[in-house]
C-alpha cells in the first residue's frame, strides 16, 4: 500500500508545549504506513534540529503561501497544531488545495465563527475539561460542529522520561551536591511567567512550613513578583531556586527530588505537561481547581486517587501538604497510582495510535489492532467535569440535607450517637 502522506504543521518550532506535542506525534506515527513531514509556517526555532534528529523532514516556509500550496497538493492528511483561531489567509490556501483529511489539535479551545472552520474534519481538544467549557460557550452551534469536536490528550513520552530519570544513587549524589537531604521538598516547575504561577502556592507553603521545620520549596521559574511575595511571607530562606531549563534530564532530577509537586497556575492548565512529567516518575501532585479558567489539571489529577485537588485557598493547600507529609502510606499509594495513570491515559504510543485510528477510519482503511483513546462529547463527559469540580480534598462533603438534619438536632437538643 502506498504510504499516507501526513503533514504535521505549526506556526513555529520553538521549545513550547505545542511544538513538543507535534514532535511526539511525528516521532511515533507508524513509519510503515505514513510518510511524515513537519512544516513550520512562519518560522523555525530550536526544535527544528530535534525533529530532524529523528529522521523526519522539516520544512520552514517563512509565510510563503505558494510553497504551502505546493506542499498541500501532495498531502493526504494535514494536522494543524494551533490555539483554535484560524489564519484566514492560510486556510484559504488550504481550502483551495484541500487534502483528504484536515485535523486540528486545538491547544487552547478557542473558536472563531468562520467559514474556514467547515474545512476541519476533526477538531481535537487536549482535555475533556476544555471541550466541556467550549461547548458550554457554543451550545447553540449546529450538530455537525459538535460531532467534529473530540478529545485527544497530549502525548507523554513515558518510556523516554523513564530512561532518563536518575536512579537512586545518582539522585542521592544530586541531593548531596545541593545540600537537599533531610528536607521535605515541595516543588514547582514552569517558565518564569507570573500568569503561570499563582501566589497562593507560596501562601499555602508558608502555612505548612510554620508547622514543618524541614520543609523547603524548590522553584524552577522565578520572577521578581514571586521573589517579592516570598520575602513578604518571610520564607525566602526556605526557597531552593534553580535556573529555568527545557532540558528534560535536568528537570527529572528536580521532579525526583520533590516529595510533592505543587501545581497552581493563575490561568489554569489546558493540559498540564509538567504535572504529567512529575507523575510519570512518581511524584504526587497537589493542584487547585480553577473553574472559571482552564481547568485540565483536575482531569490529569484524580482527587485522592492519583493526587490531591483542592480549593484555591492557603488553608486547604497547607492541609493537603500536611496530609502527604504525615501519611507515608498514602504518599506511596498516590505515587504508584500517578505513574499508572500517565501510562494508561497519556502514553505517547497510545495517543498517536488513536490518531492513526482516526485517520485510517476516515480514509476507510481497516484499523484492526489499533485502539483509540479519542473521546466524543457526551453527558458522561459533562457529568465527569462537574463531579471533578465538586470533589475536592478538604471540602465539606456533607450533603445539604444532612446539614439541615444536624441543625434540627441541635435546635431540638437531641444528641447524635
Amino acid at each position: 500500500m502506498k504510504k499516507i502522506k501526513v503533514v504535521e504543521a505549526v506556526n513555529q518550532l520553538g521549545l513550547g508545549g505545542t511544538e513538543y506535542a507535534l514532535q511526539l506525534f511525528s516521532k511515533f506515527l507508524d513509519k510503515d504506513l505514513f510518510d511524515i513531514s513537519v512544516v513550520a509556517f512562519l518560522s523555525g526555532g530550536e526544535r527544528v534540529n530535534l525533529i530532524e534528529a529523528l529522521g523526519i523532514k522539516v520544512i520552514v516556509i517563512n509565510g510563503d503561501y505558494d510553497k504551502m500550496a505546493e506542499i498541500l497538493r501532495e498531502t493526504d492528511v494535514f494536522h494543524w497544531h494551533g490555539n483554535g483561531l484560524l489564519d484566514h489567509n492560510l486556510f484559504n490556501i488550504i481550502r483551495n488545495n484541500r487534502p483528504k483529511v484536515i485535523i486540528q489539535t486545538n491547544v487552547f479551545g478557542l473558536y472563531e465563527d468562520s467559514p474556514f472552520y467547515d474545512l476541519i474534519d476533526y477538531d481535537l481538544y487536549i482535555s475533556k475539561m476544555i471541550l466541556v467549557r467550549r461547548m458550554n460557550l457554543d451550545r447553540n452551534l449546529q450538530d455537525n460542529f459538535i460531532s467534529k469536536r473530540k478529545v485527544l490528550p497530549y502525548p507523554v513520552d513515558v518510556d523516554h522520561i523513564n530512561s532518563l530519570a536518575p536512579d537512586d544513587n545518582k539522585l542521592l549524589a544530586f541531593k548531596n551536591q545541593h545540600n537537599l537531604n533531610n528536607y521535605f521538598i515541595i516543588g514547582r516547575v514552569g517558565r518564569a511567567d507570573d500568569q503561570k504561577f499563582d501566589l497562593i502556592t507560596l501562601d499555602g507553603f508558608a502555612s505548612f512550613s510554620k508547622k514543618v521545620n524541614n520543609a523547603r520549596f524548590l522553584l524552577i521559574g522565578i520572577t521578581p513578583r514571586i521573589r517579592k511575595h516570598a520575602e513578604e511571607l518571610g520564607i525566602s530562606e526556605k526557597l531552593i531556586i534553580f535556573d529555568t531549563t527545557s532540558n528534560i534530564q535536568e528537570l527529572l532530577y528536580y521532579y525526583k527530588t520533590m516529595d510533592v509537586f505543587l501545581a497552581a497556575s493563575q490561568i489554569g492548565e489546558s493540559f498540564g505537561m509538567v504535572m504529567a512529567e512529575a507523575m510519570t516518575v512518581g511524584t504526587p501532585v497537589v493542584t487547585i481547581s480553577t473553574e472559571e479558567r482552564d481547568n485540565a489539571q483536575i482531569e490529569v489529577v484524580d482527587n485522592e486517587q492519583t493526587g490531591l485537588v483542592v480549593k484555591r485557598n492557603k488553608k486547604n493547600i497547607a492541609a493537603a501538604l500536611m496530609f502527604l507529609y504525615n501519611d507515608k502510606n498514602k504518599h506511596a499509594e498516590l505515587s504508584a497510582a500517578s505513574k499508572l495513570k500517565i501510562d494508561t491515559a497519556y502514553k505517547a504510543q497510545k495517543i498517536v495510535e488513536s490518531l492513526e485510528h482516526l485517520i485510517l477510519s476516515h480514509l476507510q482503511i481497516p484499523v484492526s489492532g489499533r485502539n483509540t483513546l479519542i473521546t466524543p462529547l457526551s453527558k458522561d463527559t459533562i457529568l465527569d467535569y462537574h463531579s471533578r469540580c465538586a470533589n475536592l480534598y478538604g471540602k465539606n462533603r456533607v450533603s445539604k440535607w444532612f446539614n439541615l438534619f444536624l441543625k434540627h438536632r441541635i435546635k431540638t437538643g437531641i444528641k447524635l450517637n
